[in-house]
């Protein structure tokens, strides 16, 4: 040891340090006393003196009084860990144990198992026995790491108990000087077999106890299995514990602590499950519940100081004495929670039924009665029944299972909690895995919540509802409750932002706080995430959402804010929905077979809300555009009731394992009354019976409404006049009505009927012509009313983006399948999407979506790829026939400004003949059939089927896939085919278009309106649609130049594939390796495993905001495999030289690469370098490649972990073969990526044409 002029010690050659400055401070904060160089204190309790002499930088213990020091390694300034030693000694002796019961440094001869070493500080009883042993380490780091080593294997400690079988309980123990106090920190494990586990073992021989054991991997193996390596906590030191009379002290209120992020509660939970062989998650998470009800009730109960009843009470509690305390507590939580009552029968039921009815002593009647009592009650299923009870042995294996889920909980508290988010969080990954979603329900991942609920104009509600109260708030689908308790919280911060002293009371939740839950187990769950979030007095209605509640506050027009992710797609819903208080006008759209539910649940936001309300609603992205009557619907109830103020289009990530597409309408409804709906039907009435509109809104509507279906106000007031006959109507617009009426079934059978051929031309004419103008009139009428609500709106139109990692980031979030990771993995919280740290942040999409709310739109560079405003009015078609009210989201295309270009309309009938196919069924599809059929993947043949749906196949066939992937083919003239009702044909009838001029025209309209599997490109939806082209000249010389820069790329194509099979050959004509490679079979070489061969690791996790943060030079190689599977580049590397790298999760996992140079991995991908010379890099990374697909897991997300590529044994030739085949891969691989960077340059320009001519 050396002394610094510092006066610093610094022990071995390590880098920890003591300052004597540190001594002095630790020595008086225990109470020593200073005598020159020497400190002191003295014990009265226990007659005795420890002593520390700076000068000399020794300890001194009190040996004449009987303490042992087995060896003075402790007794010096030596390690930091003796002054550890020193201060617990200190507070033994100041808890009053006597000096010659503690032994420090104690050592035994260890037998071959053990670990050796000695004990610092053993403890006896006064008895000799030992009492408890203590493992002292400096706090933090050197604790933790000792605290690992007890998990994984016991640790020192277990090696000591081998040796001191009689002892009762092993301690670990850090501390350290601190602001002026001592910190410490301890764990204890018991050393005694439960007497529960006990009596369960006598019946099942399976159960390990520690008298049995005989080891220390024996001892730890039953603290592993038996009992869940459960540590004690304090049990020496706390202030309700005396010298010697040690043991498991009953929790206390004042004991419970937060729960903190690395509890591992969740992962600890489904542990308890596995190797209990729970396999009934959803009932496992059921009897969950009711435990967390238990513990709230408790909590609410009892004062600081007072014992808890949510505990297992170590030494006194039987199986039987805790459920019946679990019973008592649930069966208040749920009277006081639900308003339910709960049957439970005291431990005195028998005594007082007796003596009420005899008023006499019957012993044995009583007892007879009590065991029946108890076998009822203890002996069968009930709400903490995790497996089937109905016997003695069962009831003790459940006993068992419910006994460590408790002690899981029971040291955490729930009332009072400061981390209320953590204790939300927790509940729902809980939520996430142990309940399983029913059809049409998916809960909202809680960072989605958040950004609704900051996008949402609080602030604004607030000022509005000032002297009114609190905003009213409902969520009529509120599963887990995860959006009340956010409301609860937004609504909390916008009060304290305006008044920092404010605090919301229990009258808040109590008044302003509903949701309404179908589901009786998320009932419960939503009341528990309330109390969590200290919103407790909210109310939960068990009931259905579309219902009104009168008697429990749930009326028509009384709520100020409503968020919801209400169920979908639920089949056949109908039959079973008994409403008593409530109707719906869609329901008459919906058959009994429907599935529909979400359109109700829209009609029920306009019901709920009132005047200036607002809402935030998820719903799936067919809302938008799907034309089912009753989705049509649906639509009109928002168009009249509500000013739709953004919609956010969320990617197919946001709810994990759904893949849905959804979206979230932000609403807010109109300032009534008057009603609206009401004052447009007066504006329509006066535009159609031809008053005066002057200083009338009507005539700005009629102006604009012109406008934008582009007809003349003259032609317009002729067809009001209905001045012209139908067969002299001229104008495009008008003739679109004219031939859809003439193909209306309903004229042609007039038309057939002798009636009407017996009438003159004239009167014919006359009367289509009264029959056309009552057709078109509805429907202008229609649109014109639909228009006069939106004409003079604007919408904010956020756009999630279509990859994985975009979508990633835009969310901040991702999914995982990954073993105990499973569920929502938080990357960058918020994202794009809402600021963590602040709520009302105003650089996030939550703050344009909240100004929206005030009509303000604003311009955020750093998140424009995500935004843009649109006219409402420009969101929804006018100018076709069929009036469908689909909501496009996309920007409004602009036509190009060029004389030379015609503008053609797909609905236009004459120019085109749009169609979809029909179903196939798989029994239809036969080998070698002799035509081909098409379906949503309109490059590949679905199959072969031996008939025909199309009869004329004279013109070339512009098909589409309508509800894939996007993508558009054509089929040559002359050329059968069978499309299914997956894929549409379009056939051009006109000369001027060309059919592969088409074909790309279409493919680049449809990447416009961002059509996919998820936003289907209907038949409609393509007919809505408008291109240009110019002269058939210059279409085919676009149409040859795209053909030659196709040729260019399937050359370069042609030349890579050339490449890749001459090193295949020349691999196969070295190795001769073709049936280990197709088999696995091999017997020419060595095999070693790749664990043999090479070190593995792992990349980081490497965000698109981190490389945008941190650009440089260096690639980031991640789980893609396009562009040699870069991510990005910065300006650091975390590897250097050659390795190997492979894709670990996802659709490419166990896709290999060579590398060499310096680099960067994301968490996504595994590394191998090679131990030593073995193995040629090249050659193996070659071979892996071919081979490792073999060993991908594919059960979820498909995976090649880091432990399974270790065991992948692979053949190793020779090195010098090893070499001329990775020369020769080297010197072909340079050409072959010269090729690579001409397909890629051929790509950019064939893009840059496309975007030239058809973007």
């Amino acid at each position: 040891m050396k002394k610094n002029n510092k006066s610093e010690y610094y022990t071995g050659g390590e880098t920890k340090m003591i300052s004597e400055s540190y001594i002095k401070d630790l020595l008086l904060s225990m109470g020593y006393i200073k005598k020159n160089h020497i400190y002191e204190k003295f014990f009265p309790s226990v007659d005795c003196y420890i002593k520390v002499d700076l000068k000399n930088r020794t300890i001194i213990y009190p040996e004449d009084r009987g303490m042992t020091i087995s060896n003075r390694t402790t007794c010096n300034f030596s390690a930091p860990e003796n002054f550890v030693v020193l201060e617990c000694v200190t507070r033994l002796f100041d808890k009053g144990y006597r000096p010659e019961h503690l032994n420090l440094e104690k050592e035994w001869t260890l037998g071959h198992e053990s670990k050796g070493g000695r004990a610092d500080i053993c403890v006896s009883d006064q008895e000799g026995n030992t009492l408890f042993i203590v493992e002292c380490k400096t706090y933090g780091r050197e604790y933790e790491k000792e605290y690992k080593n007890i998990v994984n294997d016991g640790g020192q400690l277990f090696s000591y108990w081998q040796q001191e079988r009689s002892c009762k309980f092993l301690v670990l123990y850090a501390s350290k000087y601190e602001g002026k106090q001592i910190k410490w920190d301890t764990e204890s494990i018991d050393c005694s077999d439960d007497a529960n586990i006990v009596a369960l073992s006598q019946k099942d021989d399976s159960i390990k106890l520690f008298k049995n054991a005989h080891t220390v991997s024996e001892l730890y193996s039953v603290w592993d299995e038996t009992y869940e390596k459960r540590f004690s906590g304090d049990v020496i030191f706390r202030d309700d514990s005396s010298a010697y009379q040690i043991g498991v002290k009953p929790l206390r209120k004042a004991d419970l602590k937060d729960f903190a992020d690395n509890n591992k509660i969740v992962n600890k939970f489904e542990e308890i499950l596995r190797h209990n062989n729970v396999s009934d998650k959803e009932n496992a998470f059921n009897r969950l519940v009711a435990l967390f009800i238990c513990k709230l009730v408790d909590e609410i109960q009892k004062d600081m100081e007072e014992i808890v009843d949510f505990q297992y009470k170590v030494g006194t509690d039987t199986y039987e004495s805790l459920q019946d305390r679990l019973q008592r507590l649930h069966k208040e939580g749920m009277e006081k929670f639900m308003k339910e009552e709960i049957f439970y029968v005291p431990d005195d039921y028998a005594e007082n039924l007796v003596r009420q009815y005899t008023g006499q002593e019957r012993k044995n009647m009583i007892a007879h009665l009590k065991h029946t009592l108890r076998i009822l009650k203890f002996y069968t299923n009930n709400d903490f029944a995790f497996k089937d009870v109905h016997n003695e042995q069962l009831f003790l294996q459940n006993g068992k299972i419910l006994v460590e889920v408790v002690q899981l909980f029971e040291k955490f508290r729930i009332i009072g909690s400061e981390n209320l988010q953590m204790l939300g969080d927790l509940f729902e990954q809980l939520l996430s895995k142990g309940f399983k979603q029913n059809e049409g329900q998916f809960f909202t991942p809680v960072p989605i919540t958040r950004f609704i609920w900051n996008s949402l104009p609080v602030e604004k509600i607030l000022k509005t509802e000032e002297g009114a109260g609190l905003p009213k708030i409902i969520d009529y689908a509120c599963g887990a409750g995860h959006f009340l308790t956010e409301g609860f919280e937004a609504v909390s911060a916008c009060v304290k932002a305006n008044d920092s002293l404010r605090e919301l009371d229990r009258s808040f939740a109590e008044n302003n706080i509903f949701g309404i839950e179908k589901d009786y187990r998320l009932a419960r769950v939503s009341k528990i995430s309330l109390f969590m979030h200290g919103a407790g007095e909210g109310n939960i209605i068990f009931g259905d959402g579309l219902e009104n509640y009168p008697d429990k506050n749930i009326k028509p027009n009384t709520f100020d804010i409503l968020v919801a992710n209400p169920p979908y797609s639920v089949s056949a819903f109908k039959p079973h929905l008994k409403l008593k208080n409530n109707s719906f006008s869609i329901l008459d759209t919906i058959s009994n077979n429907g599935s529909e539910i979400e359109t109700l649940f829209v009609e029920r936001i306009s019901q709920l809300l009132k005047p200036n309300a607002v809402a935030a609603v998820i719903l799936p992205s067919s809302i938008l555009n799907k034309e089912n009557e009753s989705f049509i619907c649906a639509r009109e109830s928002i168009l009249k009731n509500f000013k739709i103020r953004a919609i956010v289009l969320m990617g197919n990530k946001t709810f994990g394992a759904t893949g849905t597409n959804t979206v979230v309408l932000f609403l807010e409804k109109y300032n009534e009354p008057p009603k609206k709906a009401d004052l447009i039907e007066d504006s329509i009435d006066a535009v159609f019976n031809g008053c005066n509109l002057d200083g009338w809104e009507d005539k700005a509507i009629l102006e604009q409404y012109l406008k934008k279906i582009d007809v003349s106000s003259e032609v317009y007031e002729r067809f009001l006049s209905e001045a012209v006959d139908i067969g002299d109507i001229e104008d495009k617009y008008f003739l679109k009505y004219k031939e859809a009426f003439l193909a209306l079934s309903k004229t042609k059978e007039k038309q057939k009927q002798k009636t009407f051929g017996k009438l003159s031309e004239k009167e014919q004419k006359k009367l289509l012509t009264k029959q056309y103008y009552q057709y078109v009139k509805k429907i202008e009428r229609e649109k014109m009313k639909y228009f006069s609500f939106v004409y003079d709106q604007r919408t904010l139109i956020v756009a999630a983006p279509d990859d994985n990692k975009g979508q990633e980031k835009f969310l901040g979030y991702k999914w995982s399948n990954r073993k105990g990771q499973e569920g929502i993995q938080i990357i960058d919280e918020g994202g794009m999407l809402y600021d963590a740290e602040n709520r009302m942040s105003d650089r996030t999409i939550a703050s344009l979506i909240r100004k929206m709310f005030n009509g303000e739109e604003v311009s955020l560079d750093d998140l424009e790829e995500y935004y843009y405003y649109l006219h409402t009015k420009d969101m929804i078609s006018f100018s076709e026939v069929y009036f469908n009210k689909a909501i496009k989201t996309t920007k409004t295309r602009l036509l190009k400004d060029d004389p030379g270009l015609t503008v053609y309309s797909l609905s236009d009938e004459k120019t085109f003949d749009i169609t979809i196919g029909d179903r196939v069924l798989s029994e239809e599809i036969v080998s070698g059939g002799r035509v081909p059929v098409y379906s949503a993947n309109v490059y590949e043949e679905f199959g072969r089927i031996d008939k025909e749906n199309m009869k004329d196949y004279s013109r070339p066939s512009v098909i589409w896939g309508i509800d894939g992937d996007w993508m558009v083919n054509i089929i040559p003239a002359g050329v059968p085919f069978y499309p299914t009702d997956h894929c549409g044909v379009l056939r051009i009838k006109t000369e001027k278009i060309l059919p592969e001029y088409m074909m790309y025209a279409l493919q680049a309209e449809g990447e416009y309106e961002r059509f996919s599997r998820n936003n289907r490109a209907s038949a409609q939806r393509i007919r809505s649609l408008v291109v240009q082209a110019p002269e058939t000249k210059i279409q085919k010389n676009i149409i040859d130049e795209l053909k030659a820069l196709d040729d260019k790329i399937n050359g370069q194509n042609a030349e890579i594939e050339k490449y890749e099979n001459s090193i295949r050959t020349k691999f196969d004509q070295i190795f001769h390796l073709e049936e280990f490679i197709s088999d696995g079979v091999f017997s020419k070489y060595e095999g070693y495993s790749v664990e043999d061969l090479c070190i593995d690791g792992r990349g980081r996790v490497i965000n698109q905001q981190y490389i945008e943060n941190h650009k440089g030079p260096y690639p980031v190689y991640s789980s893609q495999t396009t562009n040699d599977g870069i991510f990005g580049s910065i300006d650091t590397f975390d590897f250097d030289g050659e390795y190997i790298t492979w894709t670990t999760d996802g659709a490419k996992a166990g896709t290999v690469f060579y590398r060499n140079g310096k680099f960067n991995c994301t968490n996504v991908c595994g590394t191998l370098k090679a131990k030593n010379d073995k193995v040629n890099m090249r050659y193996l990374a070659y071979l892996l490649n071919r081979i490792a697909y073999k060993f991908v897991s594919r059960v979820g997300n498909n995976k090649l972990m880091n432990d399974a590529m270790k065991k992948i044994v692979v053949p190793v030739p020779t090195r010098q073969l090893q070499d001329e085949f990775a020369d020769f891969v080297q010197s072909v691989e340079k050409s072959k990526f010269e090729c690579i960077g001409k397909k890629e340059k051929f790509e950019i320009e064939k893009d840059a044409f496309v975007h030239k001519y058809f973007r």
